[in-house]
C-alpha cells in the first residue's frame, strides 16, 4: 500500500458538556484529512454516550449538521473517504463541534490544525 502525503489535518477532541453526562465520561474525536492524491477523509468516534441503542447522534460544526451517527453500546463511529469533495463537509480551524442526541448537547470541542 503506497504512503499518502497529508496536505491538511484538522482535529477536535470532544469533551463532555455539563448537560452531557459528565459522570459517565463521554468523549470523542473528529479528524479531517486532505491527502496529496486528492482524497479527503473524515473520521468521528464517540464513546460512553448513555443513550438508548440506535439513537442518532448529530454532529454539528458551528451549528451546521455535518454527520449523523447511530449509537450502539454507548458508542458510534464514522469513517468516510472520497476523492469527490462534494461529499465532505467544509471544515476550518476554530469551528465549534457539537454532538447532540435528542436535542441535548453531549460533547463539544474546537477544531484545530494538527
Amino acid at each position: 500500500m503506497p504512503v499518502r502525503t497529508v496536505k491538511l489535518e484538522l482535529e477536535a477532541k470532544l469533551q463532555a458538556t455539563k448537560g452531557g453526562g459528565i459522570f459517565s465520561k463521554p468523549s470523542g474525536k473528529l479528524e479531517r484529512k486532505s491527502y496529496g492524491d486528492g482524497t479527503e477523509r473524515l473520521k468521528i468516534s464517540l464513546r460512553n454516550l448513555k443513550v438508548p441503542d440506535n439513537s442518532d447522534a448529530i454532529v454539528n460544526a458551528d451549528g451546521q449538521e455535518i454527520a449523523k451517527i447511530s449509537i450502539t453500546n454507548k458508542s458510534g463511529r464514522l469513517d468516510q473517504e472520497s476523492q469527490d469533495i462534494s461529499f465532505m463537509p467544509t471544515l476550518q480551524p476554530g469551528q465549534i463541534i457539537e454532538v447532540r442526541v435528542c436535542d441535548r448537547i453531549f460533547l463539544k470541542g474546537t477544531l484545530h490544525s494538527d
